[in-house]
């Protein structure tokens, strides 16, 4: 059963009431012709909002604080009109829906929509930019910990960015290095025992792989190698999140290989988008259905818009998150992940989000989030 709430002018939420009214898996939540009502309303995951274009073209401003809610949308309103597609495009619209078709559509979509299963598949994603500089490390550890309080399945976080070093960003002795697990694999120890060498965070189910020294990671960990990492972390975990070096390596190309998802991180800076943009040609290619945007410090007043982003870079943006301020370089120096050494700040908020998506879309309407967080601050 689907919780659907409607954002719309009185003709278009007649039509969908009427629908809900008869829909056996949708029950009616908040209806307002509001936006600003809309966007302070909490969601789910699983919830849907239907909105209305007509609503938002007296509030265009709007458009973006609501893909910052975490439930699914849907955007009713001309199909053929190129603005109105673009505003699907920066909500993070699911569907749009032509109002002519709206009685048709909805129904189906609704249907559609109902929570999935809990997948018995590992999800995978790699976290890269080829401009260093522009916090990649930095989602890459706190998204993972994020999956790690929204879920109570098991998450591994694979550094393979020696440069990163997300060890030092949680502690001085983080535990085995993906070097080590190479090495204790080659050497025939058993995968049970290589996994008990590695850091696991206490109280959460997550294990951290630092990368080790940048010499002997280039010269010591082949291809070959990762394809036997991956796939032990794979048997005891359910998510795996890989912080990448920057560059085409081989290594980096074998791990983007094995992914399902790539984020690729950019930041409002003409130097940083020329250099992602180039990484981004290639990958266009390779892996089309895998990409998708982060753009970091989407807040910080460079002169570059948002829309001269996405033509630069040839890509819609999907992720938008706020430099956070000082509190992502305090909390590395601490050694601690940004959402616990700080978990109300509007970047650890941000990704505990986009880890919530994540979840809620892998495990629907049974996962079971974990409530605690570090204060800090």
């Amino acid at each position: 059963m689907i919780t659907v709430h409607v954002l719309a002018q009185p003709v278009v939420m007649g039509v969908v009431s009427s629908i809900l009214g008869s829909h056996p898996d949708a029950v009616v939540g908040t209806r307002t012709n509001n936006a600003r009502e809309a966007i302070s309303l909490h969601y789910t995951a699983e919830d849907l909002l239907i909105i209305d274009d007509d609503v938002l073209l007296d509030v265009p401003g709007l458009v973006a604080s609501l893909a910052e809610l975490g439930c699914r949308k849907v955007l009713v309103g001309a199909v053929n009109n190129a603005e109105a597609a673009r505003r699907a495009l920066l909500m993070q619209a699911t569907h749009m829906i032509d109002r002519e078709h709206l009685s048709e559509e909805l129904a189906e979509i609704i249907r559609g929509l109902n929570p999935a299963p809990i997948s018995t598949k590992p999800w995978l994603a790699a976290i890269y930019s080829a401009k260093g500089g522009v916090g990649k490390s930095t989602i890459a550890l706190n998204l993972a910990w994020a999956l790690a309080l929204q879920s109570e399945q098991k998450v591994a976080l694979l550094d393979i960015d020696p440069l990163g070093d997300i060890g030092a960003m949680i502690q001085e002795n983080p535990g085995a290095t993906i070097i080590d697990l190479v090495e204790e694999l080659s050497s025939g120890l058993a995968e049970d025992k290589a996994l008990l060498s590695l850091y696991q965070v206490k109280g959460l189910g997550l294990t951290v792989v630092p990368a080790g020294g940048f010499a002997r990671l280039d010269q010591d960990v082949h291809p070959d190698d990762l394809e036997k990492v991956l796939a032990v972390l794979k048997g005891s975990h359910d998510y795996l999140v890989l912080d990448l070096a920057s560059g085409l390596t081989d290594l980096n190309l074998a791990a983007l290989d094995a992914v399902e998802k790539i984020f690729v991180v950019a930041s409002p800076e003409r130097v940083a988008l020329m250099t992602v943009r180039r990484s981004l040609d290639i990958f266009r290619r390779l892996y089309p259905a895998k990409l998708e945007l982060i753009l970091n410090r989407a807040d910080s007043d460079t002169g570059i818009e948002e829309q001269e982003v996405e033509e630069a870079l040839g890509i819609p943006i999907h992720y938008r998150f706020p430099s956070g301020g000082s509190a992502p370089a305090r909390a590395a120096n601490r050694g601690k992940p940004l959402i616990l050494a700080d978990s109300r700040n509007s970047l650890s908020r941000a990704l505990v989000e986009v880890a919530q998506k994540i979840v809620g879309a892998r495990e629907g309407v049974h996962r079971r989030p974990r409530h605690w967080f570090g204060r800090g601050g």
